[in-house]
């Protein structure tokens, strides 16, 4: 529980809340947006990726509905052209706070790995159940959806 509590700490910082008749949106949130970046290179082969693949899952693990579209695109009942991906400025920020603090190590300027804290940070969230439904997601596609596999789904080509 410690290790959670200090988890928590480097993610929220020292900010002033003010209430708002409306919620922020998760992708606004830095410790949602680090958590799914920690998530998704913990599931990538060698804990590392880049850039656009980190992208590609964040924003296909963010909804029920797009979580099943890439699971049958990667099971070839759908084609690529049936998702769509966004670039989300949510995830730059979640990448440069994470390898500010130390989460991430950037590689050649376009790769983010998992540091030591990253993967500590990854066992307090998966011990802790947050972000299940994400975890699960990336847990079962992660490992299957290659560089090349974005790089194709991406230019809407077959792979």
């Amino acid at each position: 529980m410690e290790e959670a509590n200090r988890i928590r700490s480097k993610l929220t910082g020292n900010f002033s809340v003010a209430k708002r008749p409306e919620p922020i949106a998760g992708d606004l949130r830095l410790g949602w947006g680090v958590s799914l970046l920690l998530l998704v290179l913990a599931s990538s082969r060698g804990q590392r990726c880049s850039l656009q693949k980190i992208h590609f899952l964040s924003h296909l693990s963010r909804t029920a509905k797009s979580r099943q579209h890439m699971r049958e695109v990667l099971a070839r009942r759908r084609g690529p052209a049936d998702l769509s991906v966004r670039i989300e400025p949510g995830v730059n920020r979640a990448a440069a706070f994470a390898a500010a603090s130390g989460l991430v190590l950037v590689r050649e300027g376009k790769a983010l790995v998992l540091s030591d804290d990253g993967k500590k940070a990854v066992a307090v969230i998966r011990k802790e159940k947050l972000l299940e439904d994400e975890a699960s997601f990336l847990e079962e596609v992660g490992k299957l959806t290659t560089e090349t596999v974005v790089e194709k789904i991406m230019k809407m080509e077959a792979f």
